[in-house]
């Protein structure tokens, strides 16, 4: 299923029901998503649930 991070509040659904900016949600409305992802009230999160961060290398500093 996929989930959508929430970039402006929105109130949705029967009952209502309310996202705040930054929430992930899966239960928005299916005839909602195309618009809301036009307008940039949402953006598509990622589907994995794995954390796949990348570290960055660091260099490791020399020993005098």
């Amino acid at each position: 299923m996929a989930t959508y991070k929430i970039l402006t509040g929105l109130d949705y659904g029967k009952p209502s029901k309310r996202a705040e900016i930054g929430d992930v949600v899966s239960d928005l409305p299916s005839q909602s998503i195309s618009w809301l992802l036009e307008q940039n009230c949402i953006e598509l999160a990622d589907s994995s649930n794995k954390k796949s961060k990348v570290e960055p290398l660091v260099a490791e500093e020399e020993v005098k």
